[in-house]
């Protein structure tokens, strides 16, 4: 591909304005940067264009329709910023075949996102269908797919290489965490791009600050046999800004992303497709419906996978909502409608160790309710900042800093900032889902003698 070095190819971003391609002056960046462009346009990527980022949160935040494929083109734009951070701040220099493995599988990190998403894998899995998208993922890397091959035309190594990389099965080091890590290139798209699209006003980063406080280091992992495993931390100056940016994502997961009626909208996806799966087996739509072959197949491959993206979903719908069962119908009705089940916050009038959750549950199922089987329920635990152990090479998906400059290792910022601290604690949503406003009030009614 050395005679195509000085060929550009340019995509205007919302978030990071022009991304070129190729015509730099690394020959050896120019030619990642030429393999990342025909993977771009490989028919299982573009199907990325048919995936939108944050599912239903449309329905909620209108703006919000930005597509899978936008922000993989931004995480291969933020994987080069910090691998060029690494470049000129690792001692020994760069690892040019870890760097182009990198920025590769940072491009294709989320080609094996199903339709809507986690919503959907969550719903494959309660059909008996337990595959991750990172699986996915790897699995297009390395199978009979357009990646592979061009792949493979530049360097046969490359599919096995990403696709250990995207399911982490390989040893983490300074280049794998560019791909996933607490600090990845991943985050920094995402954090900046959702925001801008859901139009929120909170969660600014100042990126440029950020990476220009990176440096390179190098920090004890293991303990029967310990290591120094390189590293990119953040120094003094970049500490606060860390915290912004940690703050960010944590405001991102509880004002959108675990939006009330977002979060509805995909109780109600699981709970159709998982209808769908156990009760339309007999139907004609398997045959030729591209969703139920591949909800009814025991072991569904590639050419069940990639024909699968939201349009597909919204299609489905339609066939769904004429269906003989009234359950499966009306779901499918009042999801294209946006006719929502109301939501009643349990979790939100719980005490510490109440396990107000767990007695509600258990009341409603001992007492005469009629929508009592219509009820959803929505049990979920997130980590705005994983606790990892410096034990083993996960240490390396730690945001580390050094709050002074003559300290001799990194340390992880939770144990640096208050701030951070507080984000290490696991926070639990636990709602339920009723089919009407009617059904709502009884449930709040319910909860208010539980409280008393």
């Amino acid at each position: 591909m050395a005679e195509n070095n000085k060929r550009t190819q340019r995509i205007r971003d919302p978030v990071h304005g022009l991304i070129v391609f190729g015509g730099g002056t690394d020959p050896h960046r120019n030619e990642t940067d030429l393999i990342a462009w025909r993977l771009l346009n490989a028919p299982e990527f573009q199907r990325l264009r048919r995936i939108r980022q944050l599912g239903f949160s449309d329905l909620v935040f209108p703006g919000a329709t930005h597509s899978r494929l936008a922000h993989s083109v931004g995480v291969y734009h933020m994987a080069r910023r910090l691998a060029d951070v690494i470049a000129r701040r690792r001692c020994g220099g760069r690892d040019l075949d870890r760097e182009r493995v990198a920025l590769l599988a940072a491009l294709l990190h989320d080609i094996g996102h199903g339709p809507f998403s986690h919503a959907f894998e969550a719903a494959a899995g309660a059909a008996g269908l337990r595959r991750r998208h990172e699986d996915w993922s790897a699995e297009i890397v390395r199978g009979d797919t357009n990646v592979n091959r061009v792949l493979r035309e530049a360097d046969e190594t490359l599919p096995e290489k990403i696709g250990a990389l995207l399911r982490e099965d390989d040893w983490k080091d300074i280049y794998s965490a560019i791909v996933s890590s607490q600090f990845d290139a991943d985050r920094l798209d995402y954090i900046q791009r959702d925001r801008l699209m859901t139009g929120v006003e909170f969660g600014h980063i100042d990126r440029d600050w950020l990476l220009d406080c990176l440096e390179v280091g190098t920090v004890t992992v293991g303990t029967d046999d310990p290591v120094e495993a390189q590293c990119l931390y953040l120094g003094p100056k970049g500490v606060q800004v860390a915290e912004e940016y940690l703050e960010a994502r944590s405001r991102l997961y509880r004002m959108v992303y675990m939006h009330k009626t977002t979060r509805a909208a995909e109780k109600m996806l699981e709970a159709l497709l998982e209808s769908v799966a156990l009760g339309m087996k007999d139907s004609d739509l398997v045959r030729h419906e591209p969703v139920m072959r591949y909800l009814t197949s025991e072991n569904p491959t590639l050419d069940y996978y990639l024909p699968l993206d939201d349009s597909t979903i919204w299609s489905a719908l339609s066939a769904y909502r004429t269906y003989k069962d009234r359950s499966i119908s009306e779901l499918a009705r009042r999801l294209r409608e946006r006719e929502l089940y109301k939501c009643v916050d349990v979790g939100a009038h719980d005490r510490p160790d109440g396990n107000l959750f767990l007695r509600f549950k258990r009341e409603l199922n001992r007492r005469t309710v009629e929508f009592r089987d219509g009820v959803l329920i929505d049990d979920t635990l997130i980590a705005p900042y994983k606790w990892y152990d410096f034990g083993d090479g996960s240490a390396l998906n730690k945001v580390l800093v050094k709050t002074r400059q003559k300290m001799d290792e990194p340390m992880d910022i939770a144990d640096a900032s208050r701030i951070v601290e507080t984000l290490r604690n696991e926070k639990r949503i636990q709602r339920v889902y009723a089919p009407d406003a009617e059904s709502a009030e009884t449930l709040g009614e319910l909860l208010g003698e539980m409280e008393r």
